[in-house]
Parts: structure tokens; sequence; C-alpha cells
């Protein structure tokens, strides 16, 4: 992982069970640490994230929500505004689970450094690593906690971890063993981690750019197929595999089940999150019309997903929306 993301040193890692007690961790290490202060996270922050921020809102903190663009992109005018001495956390993702957006955290960064120096910025870099090149000393210099899940990019399910930058202090999640040098304790999960290191390892930025290539031709087809279909944050940078587009009239839920009975299975709502049944958050946060959000479908890529698969897809959408009306919603 230090190779991968160009760390300080092996040391910077903590690893978990995965991004979201990574995330819990980040959060409930801040309750310790301080009694007071303002949390900032965006509005489009996954539930890993926005659910802890809750706790610390019940605990007396000023969780400050960051509204996005139509873009889905953070406001940095009101990020700016939010900030100030009080401020002892900014969590703000990477890239974003439903659309693909990415933030853009150097920026961030060093507008946290001017106005809220002391304050700790944590990343939810779940989506992100393993996704696109990714260097914690140029690209991401101020970031100091940063969160990842091993599945995101080819690993085990059921392990990840957080990088955390040197001269960070954070208080322990699990007590006990003393493991991860006394910040992580518990019995380690050697085999899901050899994974992961194999997994790091075998990452290569060609594939990543393959892969966008498979995404882009696969938008071409879905223009050409369906005129009317919106096609979301194409016009913003976004991470390659990712491609968050509705259908108008269709019911989102609905078809990504006809097609899930038919062996593709595509995303509605957040990635994971389990059981969504509700328009994409992120893309409400973007003023999106409910009903255009409802219909929305996410499909995702991998380094293994073909051209040819994604014609199957295509195919398999025309013939669903050709022979079963009530997809659309309207029965």
């Amino acid at each position: 992982m230090a190779k991968l993301l160009n760390a300080e040193a092996p040391e910077c890692f903590s690893f978990t069970s995965g991004a979201t007690e990574s995330n819990n961790w980040t959060f409930a290490a801040v309750a310790k640490a301080y009694k007071t202060g303002s949390v900032l996270i965006s509005a489009i922050e996954h539930p890993s994230v926005c659910e802890p921020a809750k706790e610390l809102a019940h605990l007396g903190f000023n969780v400050i929500e960051v509204p996005v663009d139509q873009h889905g992109v953070v406001r940095l005018d009101v990020f700016r505004a939010a900030l100030g001495a009080e401020t002892v956390l900014v969590s703000i993702m990477a890239a974003n689970n439903e659309t693909g957006v990415l933030q853009p955290l150097a920026e961030i960064g060093d507008i946290i450094r001017e106005l809220s120096p002391a304050a700790i910025f944590h990343t939810d870099a779940t989506q992100a690593i393993g996704k696109m090149r990714v260097d914690l000393q140029s690209d991401w210099p101020e970031v100091d906690l940063a969160s990842f899940s091993a599945h995101k990019f080819h690993g085990p399910k059921g392990t990840g971890g957080i990088y955390i930058r040197p001269g960070i202090q954070i208080y322990p999640f699990l007590l006990g063993g003393g493991q991860e040098e006394g910040r992580r304790s518990g019995t380690t999960n050697t085999p899901s981690l050899a994974g992961l290191a194999i997994a790091a390892t075998e990452w290569k930025h060609a594939s990543m750019e393959a892969m966008a290539n498979v995404r882009d031709e696969f938008e071409i087809g879905l223009k050409a197929r369906f005129p009317e279909v919106q096609i979301h944050c194409a016009g913003v940078q976004r991470l390659s595999n990712t491609s968050c587009f509705s259908l108008p009239g269709v019911v989102g839920e609905e078809l990504a089940t006809a097609l899930a009975a038919q062996g593709i299975i595509v995303g509605v709502g957040s990635a994971c999150s389990s059981g969504a049944l509700h328009p994409p958050k992120t893309l409400l946060a973007m003023n999106v019309d409910y009903t255009l959000a409802r219909a929305a479908l996410r499909v995702s890529l991998s380094t293994s997903t073909s051209s040819e698969q994604t014609a199957i897809l295509l195919n398999h959408l025309a013939d669903l929306l050709e022979k079963s009306p009530s997809l659309t919603g309207l029965h």
C-alpha cells in the first residue's frame, strides 16, 4: 500500500475490516480528542461518514453539511465560509460512490490549511484508491487520514484500512491486544491482507485507461440507442469505471431487477448500500428532478469488463423497454 500510494512508510497504514470501520474510527477518535468544535462533511458522503457525523452532533459538535453544485462537486465558496478556528475535522470523499465524480482534494486541503490549519483532514478514498493513480505526497499533500477497502481494487471483501500521515495522533478504535502498533487491537486477518497485498501489487494505471475507453464506448452506444438518456456528471472529472445515467420515465429499481433476472447486475442508489430503494442521494443533492433521479442506474465496470459485455447490456436494456412497458412506471 505504501508503494501504491507513495506513502512515507508502511507504518502509516493500519488495517481494518474495511472503509466503514475506518470512517467510524476517524469520527470516534475525534469524539475522544475533542469535546466540542465544528465538523465539516459534504452533502454527498457515504452513510459510513454521515451516520458517525450525526453521532458527533448528538454529542454537541457543530456538524456542517457543505452542499455540492449541479455537477456534484463541493461548493468551495460555501466550504471556505464554513471553516474557522473551531473546525476540528473535515471529511470529504475523494470520489463519489454514485456518480464517480472526483472532488478537488488538493484545493480543499490548501483551503483548510489556510483557514483551519489545526483541523484534521480525512477523506473516504474507498472509491478512488485502486481506480485512479493516487500519490499522497504530490496529489493529496494535506490529507491526514484516508480510508479504503480492498474489494474496490480486486482484493478480498471484509478487509481494508486507513492511512495515517506521520505526526497525526489518533485514538485506538479497538482496545485489547495492542496489534497495529497499539492503534487497532484484534487478531490480524492474514489471508485477507495477503490478498490485499496482491491486489495492490498488480494494480496498473494502463488498466484504468482501458476501463475508461470501455465506459466511454458504452455511453456513446447508450446515447445512440436512447437519445433521451441523461448521463449524469459526464462533463466533470470522474472515475474511469463509473457511469450513472437516467432513462426518463423508467423506474430504476424495477429495471435493475429485470436485468438481474437476466444475469446483469447494475446499481441503484449508492454503492455499498444494501437494499437501497430510494433515488441516489447524490443526484438529489445536485438538484436533479426526483423522477429523473428515481430512474437512475449505475454501471460499475472492472478491469475485466469488455466492450462485448457492455454491448450485451445495451441489447438487454432495449429489449426490456420494448417488451415490458410496465418498467416505465406508468402502470
